[in-house]
């Protein structure tokens, strides 16, 4: 696999301090929303990140390719009438296709994460059944519940818990600042990244009480099933 650097994409560009703003609010207002008499549940912590990262590299997509069913997307719909997006673009967006890609998309920071925390390149979990994993149950009870055992889910399906937590991330897109005579917002095609960049932090953040081949399947599930949500159900009212 291409593990990530440790330099943002955006080091040397014009919006660096909009995409450094964003991911450092991130960063430290993730787990503080998250809290539960003072504490941050694990599982859920993780989870959360990568609905977030997948929800966001979607968006960042969709902002640079407006979606074309049938040319640049598919969309599946299922019994209940729940529609999903699903495609190669997609899944690109998660998952770094050249050693350039590595510092801009979750799989490789969140795996770098997991490989700081003291995850074996042996443990690395499976890419492959984790994508299968996530299109198997959807449309089925086990929609948004990762792979992992009863005892390491989140406390929220992934749907739902992206709803709790979005509007933490739009809030540090936005890049307002109380007081400051502008604001310094991160553009939607930067959002991937900035979120992927985030990713790796939760990982360490549990590795004393979450092993991490545990903590990449999580985030790494989230991710692949929030990408492929449809933002009426994320955003609507």
């Amino acid at each position: 696999m291409k593990i990530a650097t440790n330099e943002v994409p955006w080091k040397n560009d014009q919006d660096a301090i909009e995409c450094n703003f964003a991911l450092g609010h991130l960063v430290r207002n993730l787990p503080e929303r998250l809290k539960i008499d003072g504490r941050v549940h694990a599982e859920t912590y993780v989870s959360a990140a990568g609905a977030i990262a997948g929800y966001a590299a979607q968006r960042a997509l969709f902002a640079k390719s407006p979606p074309d069913v049938g040319t640049n997307i598919h969309r599946l719909t299922t019994k209940s009438g729940g529609e999903y997006w699903f495609g190669d673009a997609l899944n690109h967006m998660l998952v770094p296709q050249t050693e350039a890609d590595g510092n801009r998309c979750v799989w490789s920071l969140a795996a770098s994460g997991a490989i700081s925390a003291g995850l074996q390149s042996h443990q690395i979990p499976s890419l492959d059944a984790m994508f299968k994993h996530v299109a198997s149950t959807i449309g089925g009870p086990n929609e948004g519940r990762s792979s992992v055992p009863a005892q390491h889910q989140a406390h929220l399906p992934a749907r739902d818990l992206l709803k709790l937590v979005w509007p933490i991330a739009v809030f540090c897109f936005a890049g307002k600042i109380p007081g400051a005579p502008r604001e310094f917002p991160a553009p939607v095609p930067r959002w991937a990244a900035i979120t992927a960049q985030a990713s790796y932090r939760p990982i360490r953040d549990v590795e004393k009480v979450l092993p991490p081949n545990i903590a990449l399947t999580l985030l790494m599930e989230s991710a692949i099933y929030c990408s492929k949500l449809d933002q009426s159900t994320i955003e609507a009212g």
